[in-house]
């Protein structure tokens, strides 16, 4: 499609071990549209985040990359790094999880932003200064604090200030990674609020990387959920949670908790060894329906309703 800004086509991902190659990205496939949040969830190693870095091309050396990432028609898996640079920062953001481990202690707020802007654009350090104020100010953060160190900052200001940072350059793209996990419910609805507002005054994608399933309801459009590398089930996200298809988003749906639960419900077992996945259907150690089938062939990607794809031999029994 047209206003499509970010397609995944058969994507893998594989880091290099002494034990062989984690398969941490193993065929996945979306479609994000301009203006358009696609949540990612799943168990912790089940693939978010090297998707997340995937995009930004921040993966570690001797990473083995297949498949096509295409970001307004460039592939990214095969741009040259000089390139890549120049995309960084000014059309696809960042948010990292944990702003105190990426903010340079030794550096002021004001320093932090100027570095960022003069390294994409040549412009004045009273322009970068005064694009800094206002990206700032769109924070609620004062320009009395410029001169600030990170430390001197509670963790949901340098939350903000790190989601300042990545639409200063107002990109197309912006990849948070876990934004709010670190976060009290009070700041973190803040901080989801002040995301819905950016994306709308800016017109921005957001791929959003999560393990809370209560944010995804509140402001995702679609929703990916990922098993041991893979995306079992991918559609909207009305559809997906009133009607989930494949097992593993029925268990983790079942998780949440509730005013009226009477007690905690998990699904059974661990994530599998991705240098060793298990043969057919990942999630057949696991999952409370298998059988013979699950164990031996792989499921097929298929489309249960519109747009609503799910990786399941029996999905069609959960319509």
């Amino acid at each position: 499609m047209s206003d499509t800004v970010l397609e995944a086509r058969n994507l893998r991902v594989l880091y290099r071990t002494k034990r062989g190659p984690v398969h941490a990205v193993d065929g996945v496939s979306f479609d994000l549209r301009a203006g358009e949040t696609l949540g990612v969830v799943g168990e912790t190693g089940s693939g978010k985040s090297t998707l997340g870095k995937a995009v930004l091309g921040i993966l570690p050396p001797g990473t083995t990359k297949e498949g096509e990432l295409l970001f307004e028609r460039k592939n990214l898996l095969t741009l040259p790094d000089g390139q890549l640079r120049r995309l960084r920062g000014k059309e696809i953001a960042l948010i990292f999880q944990d702003p105190m481990t990426r903010l340079d202690p030794l550096m002021t707020i004001e320093d932090h932003f100027l570095e960022t802007i003069r390294a994409h654009e040549s412009v004045s350090a009273e322009e970068a200064r005064e694009r800094t104020r206002a990206a700032l100010a769109s924070m609620g953060i004062p320009e009395s604090r410029l001169k600030n160190y990170p430390h001197e900052f509670s963790g949901g200001m340098r939350q903000r200030i790190m989601i300042a940072m990545g639409v200063v350059m107002r990109p197309k793209l912006l990849v948070a990674d876990e934004p709010t996990t670190s976060l009290d419910v009070i700041v973190e609805g803040q901080i989801l609020e002040i995301l819905e507002d950016l994306k709308r005054a800016y017109g921005m994608s957001l791929l959003l990387i999560t393990h809370n399933l209560g944010i995804v309801a509140e402001v995702c459009d679609t929703v990916g959920v990922m098993y041991a590398g893979l995306f079992v089930e991918y559609g909207p996200v009305r559809d997906v949670f009133k009607r989930p298809i494949h097992p593993y988003t029925r268990g983790l749906l079942a998780s949440i908790i509730h005013l009226d639960s009477s007690e905690l419900v998990s699904i059974d077992g661990l994530p599998p060894d991705l240098v060793t996945p298990p043969a057919g259907c990942r999630f057949h150690p696991r999952c409370p329906y298998v059988q013979d089938v699950c164990r031996t062939t792989a499921p097929e990607w298929v489309e249960y309703r519109p747009g609503h794809f799910a990786l399941c031999h029996f999905g069609r029994d959960f319509l």
